[in-house]
């Protein structure tokens, strides 16, 4: 959870007034209370808005080309298109510690777990370090670049970034990267390491699902891909 107070949060009510007034009828919202313009940390809300380009994408695809020390994802459905795999492949070939934290077996939505780790071997090779976290669901979204936080509703997935509507809050601060490097850390401990030794040797049957898993995104990918006119 984050709590935003200062200027940033008018932008929130203007995104939140633009996306009422699509559905009815205009909603009058009261201006956010005054703050310091030198209190806080510097931040930025980014939307990403179903058949438009999204601000949301390409702001983390610029942070992942531009970090020098650290890339670390947290994703609870982890489908991401190819320009994302490569911008994370990129960064762990140049030295930068990229670490990937995905739901372990308790999640409610198998199959899209499945999808995600067809993509483990390719990135594996690559140099990301995978974890799988395991005590609960994992339903957080958030992405740490150096001292850059971007958390919010969108996953790294086709459906948050083409498809839905989500809101991200970015904050360049080192304070508070810290403070989210730290909540990673916590997790990274109770998460399970995937190795590409242990990768190479996983069971048949869950090849197989990440096949049909597989097969199925692709399929929906194609369905629901804007036609040309």
């Amino acid at each position: 959870m984050v709590r935003i107070e200062g200027p940033v949060v008018a932008d929130w009510q203007r995104a939140f007034a633009r996306t009422w007034r699509r559905c009815g009828a205009e909603l009058d919202l009261p201006p956010p209370p005054p703050c310091a313009p030198h209190a806080g940390a510097a931040g930025r809300l980014s939307l990403s808005e179903a058949r438009q380009r999204s601000v949301l994408a390409n702001g983390v695809l610029r942070r992942l080309d531009s970090c020098v020390q650290r890339a670390w994802i947290m994703s609870a459905y982890f489908v991401p298109a190819r320009r994302f795999r490569a911008a994370l492949g990129r960064a762990a070939r140049r030295g930068v510690d990229v670490r990937l934290l995905a739901p372990g077996a308790r999640t409610d939505h198998p199959w899209v777990r499945y999808a995600s780790r067809r993509f483990y071997a390719h990135m594996l090779r690559s140099g990301v370090t995978i974890y799988e976290y395991q005590p609960a669901m994992l339903h957080g979204k958030v992405i740490l670049c150096d001292d850059w936080v971007s958390l919010g509703s969108s996953n790294l997935d086709r459906w948050s970034l083409r498809w839905n509507l989500e809101a991200n809050q970015e904050i360049a601060d080192t304070r508070c990267a810290d403070e989210v490097a730290a909540l990673f850390e916590r997790d990274f401990a109770a998460s399970r390491v995937i190795s590409r030794r242990h990768w190479r040797e996983r069971a048949w049957l869950d090849r197989l699902r990440e096949k049909i898993a597989g097969a199925i995104d692709r399929y929906i990918d194609r369905w629901r891909r804007p036609r040309r006119q």
